[in-house]
């Protein structure tokens, strides 16, 4: 999985390209809260180019939601594919999360 961080003051855009499983999943929360912790505070985590996601990426989905809401902000995930959409589905986690059809779609939302 390739990671690219785009900060835009306190937000920061984080392109996810590849499996979003195991490790590397764990590796993104951890940079995630990072970026928290040095006063981000809204994630758009564009997943356009995101092939595959496992259970622990999901669950790190769902730590991020928890912590931007610390943070007093949102996590939204950004053009999800047909089959990622439908995992989310499947598993409800797209019930906690903001879904967009494109990065522009979610900024506009947090202006």
């Amino acid at each position: 999985m390739k990671i690219r961080f785009e900060e835009h003051g306190r937000l920061c855009v984080v392109q996810i390209e590849g499996e979003f499983v195991g490790e590397s999943a764990d590796s993104l929360r951890r940079s995630c809260n990072e970026r928290f912790a040095a006063g981000t505070r809204d994630l758009i985590l564009d997943v356009s180019q995101t092939s595959m996601i496992d259970s622990l990426g999901l669950e790190v989905l769902l730590d991020l939601v928890d912590a931007s809401v610390e943070q007093k902000g949102r996590c939204l995930l950004a053009a999800p594919g047909d089959s990622l959409r439908s995992i989310l589905e499947i598993t409800r986690v797209s019930d906690r999360l903001e879904i967009h059809e494109g990065v522009e779609a979610a900024a506009r939302v947090l202006r």
